[in-house]
């Protein structure tokens, strides 16, 4: 194959899996530590987002839905899934 395919196949990927790499454990906790809260305020988890601060909303909005992060949210849920059935 040509290099320059090479170069821009790891120009894009690398940096995708990296990112995945390093934002797995950090999603993995913050799904925890979501459904610890969940459980303690004994809420639905429509009315646990409904009380939240704006910022907070933010921030798990920018958390669950940047195009960077899908493969490690997905990841990390599965993990999470498989460790608490």
């Amino acid at each position: 194959m040509d290099s320059v395919f090479w170069f821009i196949l790891i120009l894009f990927t690398l940096p995708f899996i990296i990112t995945t790499a390093i934002m797995v454990p950090i999603q993995y906790r913050y799904i925890k530590r979501m459904e610890v809260i969940k459980k303690k305020k004994l809420l639905s988890q429509s009315q646990m987002y409904e009380e939240m601060p704006v910022q907070e909303e933010i921030l798990h909005m920018n958390l669950q839905s940047n195009i960077l992060f899908i493969p490690a949210n997905i990841i990390a849920g599965l993990v999470y899934k498989y460790q608490h059935r």
